[in-house]
């Protein structure tokens, strides 16, 4: 079938994973795609550098498995561990770009000086200049059709307003220019977080720092790589996803409560010692439905032998070694007129405490950023942690334009990034597409924003409850408009219409493989649909997953 996406030139700002993927995406599709990336490498974040980026550590284990955490239609090398360290992620990162012939598609070390819209034309005008050269460097205007931001959601830190923070005499930074930690070697560390970012930074010093203290305001959900034997994300099946789905939908709280059973079971298998140490503080946790849980098996062994300390939160620096903790726990009244103590030995405090996700605010006009007209209710509840809000219909398209505006780091919900903005891109390719074939299309502009307004009222909620991401969307609504848009075919053939009927009985073994199996990200490659093409490598990528899993499995079992 003739192509006509030819003609569309779509820029893609951000080469590391959800650029990438993006890039590759349209390219599929036939569109003339160029990436654009200030680095002098593809893959982002995953790359350790001594740079002041966002970088891994070279300590850094994935929290998603290989088999889960892969694109669709690319799987990991077979050697590549199931939880693996962060360089086998980069190597994986460059290998795609390898296969899929990026490269040539890219500009690296080029820098976004600015983005304006010609609305007489119809036109997104991009002002590059080579990265590091001075501001009065002359730029290169570059003209194309359509605009994708995949500058990723880990670019700009999350610094909070700490009072006396400026009386401190010692070191403070924020995780993302913690690169090296023998550089704390003898040192007293403040680590102000409980995410899996904290949890890894805190753990990565073990063995350097004097001392470890780890400041927090709430508990968290701590669960572990594995569990029986097997990553922990290798017990989500299709089927079980099905019936979350169902239960959100018609009991909601059931839904979560479930899920918060289901991993508080898990951790307390794992780490029995976080219900007998209470000081720790590490229970109860925020509820799910607005966290992710801290994914480490490092933290509460350190925790149990003293390496590190858990302390309250940081409420202000009274010295410049010292600091007052906030005894209140988030949601707690009971604990709120406990008194304050402080620790007067601190050479270093480190900020986890997340990124702006600004969706490449600097480098686009004011007057067509997505956020500029941030909910007021929003920045007013503390759960919101004053992050912008931007307006996108899914998560994702421009309201001011759609049909050629789009941002890859808007969307989030617990599912693997790189699986999710693989479908998301597809579903872009496809409804910017002018293909003969039968494309995708978005409402009008008055039910986007019905839609937005209703994706706020339900965030807001969660504010109110206590923090909250800004990028959370609900899940399953989400993947159903995904696999409609990107026409993946996977809810018709696995679903309980005519259409899944029919797979299901001319294909039982398969059916059973995909549903029951681990949910694999192959699965939305491996359906022919009026929109696109199967991937031909996705059953036996899954079939070779599932059986050497097994084999692993029964492996242990022996050694046992």
């Amino acid at each position: 079938m003739e192509r006509s996406n030819k003609n569309i030139k779509v820029a893609v700002i951000g080469a590391g994973a959800l650029g990438l993927v993006t890039l590759k995406n349209f390219l599929e599709e036939g569109f003339d795609a160029t990436g654009f990336e200030r680095k002098s490498y593809v893959g982002g974040l995953w790359k350790y550098t001594l740079d002041e980026t966002t970088s891994v550590l070279p300590s850094t284990i994935a929290n998603i498995s290989k088999q889960r955490g892969c694109y669709t239609d690319f799987p990991f090398p077979d050697d590549t561990p199931s939880l693996c360290a962060s360089s086998y992620v980069d190597d994986y990162l460059q290998s795609y770009t390898d296969h899929f012939q990026l490269h040539p598609r890219i500009r690296l070390n080029t820098a976004i000086r600015s983005i304006k819209r010609d609305d007489e034309n119809n036109k997104w005008l991009i002002a590059v200049a080579p990265a590091g050269s001075p501001d009065d460097t002359p730029t290169e205007t570059l003209i194309f059709d359509k605009l994708v931001m995949a500058t990723g959601t880990n670019d700009k830190p999350s610094m909070p307003k700490i009072d006396g923070l400026d009386t401190f005499t010692g070191r403070v930074l924020h995780s993302q220019a913690f690169k090296r930690p023998e550089d704390f070697t003898g040192k007293s560390v403040l680590v102000v977080g409980i995410g899996s970012t904290a949890g890894d930074t805190a753990v990565a010093l073990v063995g350097h720092a004097r001392k470890i203290y780890m400041a927090h305001r709430s508990g968290a959900y701590i669960l572990p790589r594995l569990h029986n034997g097997r990553s922990i994300d290798h017990g989500l099946t299709y089927n079980r996803m099905t019936i979350q789905k169902l239960l959100q939908r018609v009991a909601p709280n059931m839904a979560v409560n479930m899920f918060s059973t289901f991993a508080k079971k898990i951790q307390d298998a794992a780490f029995p010692a976080i219900v007998q140490h209470p000081e720790w503080r590490l229970w109860p946790a925020p509820s799910l439905r607005q966290t992710f849980p801290t994914v480490t098996d490092e933290l509460v062994p350190a925790l149990e032998s003293g390496d590190i300390v858990s302390v309250p939160g940081l409420r202000r620096v009274v010295g410049p070694s010292s600091v007052e903790l906030d005894p209140t726990i988030v949601g707690d009244k009971a604990a709120s007129t406990s008194s304050p103590t402080t620790l007067d030995d601190i050479d270093v405090i480190i900020f986890c405490t997340g990124y702006v996700n600004d969706l490449g605010m600097s480098l686009l006009e004011p007057r067509i950023h997505p956020a500029r007209n941030t909910n007021p209710e929003w920045l007013a509840l503390p759960g919101s942690r004053g992050k912008p809000l931007a307006r996108l219909y899914r998560n994702i398209f421009s309201l001011d334009y759609p049909d050629s505006l789009a941002f890859m780091g808007a969307a989030a919900f617990p599912t693997p990034a790189f699986q999710l903005y693989d479908i998301a891109s597809m579903a872009v390719a496809q409804i910017w597409g002018t293909e003969l074939h039968n494309t995708s299309t978005l409402p009008s502009v008055a039910e986007m924003n019905k839609h937005v307004d209703a994706q706020h009222a339900w965030i807001l909620e969660y504010a109110r409850a206590g923090p909250v991401y800004p990028q959370l969307t609900r899940q399953f609504e989400w993947l159903s408009w995904a696999d409609e848009a990107a026409g993946t075919n996977v809810e018709s053939n696995l679903g309980w219409g005519l259409q899944g009927w029919k797979f299901y009985l001319g294909n039982r073994r398969l059916y059973k493989l995909l549903t029951a199996g681990v949910y694999s990200p192959h699965l939305y490659r491996i359906f022919d649909s009026d929109k696109r093409k199967k991937w031909p490598g996705a059953r036996e990528a899954i079939e070779r997953m599932n059986q050497q899993l097994e084999e692993e499995l029964k492996g242990k079992s022996k050694q046992t």
